[in-house]
């Protein structure tokens, strides 16, 4: 299924919506019709949310939850070398490594923007999408810090 999670653009409500003729938040009266080229069999080219024209393509799968696997692994694969349960210490490893290759084999994709982190899940042609770029992601974090700086700024001033 087609949807979209977002977070509003005027009250910073997080919400995920089937994807159909409008994006419309249910909390306040924010709402961006839907450009005429978007449509279950075609492919979105910029964001519906902001319009930035930069997405990328990652794994539908929770960050916390990959970091927390791998840090139980290490944690336990340490203690287990500590007390010199070698054979123990490499089946933790390996099992990890294991449970990491079927979650990756498993996982679907999702498309993300890089400015307002908008997840669109299900849509045709999702696999064209480019991988993550640090370069890109970096601009727009930084573009994202000035902005703040300059509203803090004016927001003193006035």
């Amino acid at each position: 299924m087609t949807n979209i999670t977002f977070a509003c653009p005027e009250c910073d409500t997080t919400s995920r919506l089937p994807l159909v003729d409008s994006v419309a938040c249910p909390a306040c009266d924010w709402h961006q019709a839907l450009p005429a080229s978007v449509s279950e069999s075609q492919e979105v080219q910029e964001c519906l949310v902001c319009g930035c024209q930069e997405l990328f393509l990652r794994k539908d799968f929770s960050q916390r939850l990959g970091v927390a696997i791998v840090v139980f692994a290490a944690l336990t694969s340490s203690i287990a070398w500590a007390y010199h349960m070698l054979y123990l210490t490499y089946a933790v490893l390996f099992a990890a490594a294991a449970l990491d290759l079927v979650l990756y084999s498993s996982v679907g994709n999702l498309l993300q923007c890089y400015r307002c982190n908008t997840e669109y899940r299900g849509l045709a042609g999702l696999e064209s999408g480019e991988p993550f770029s640090l370069e890109t992601h970096e601009r727009y974090r930084q573009q994202a810090i000035r902005l703040a700086e300059t509203q803090a700024s004016q927001a003193k001033g006035a």
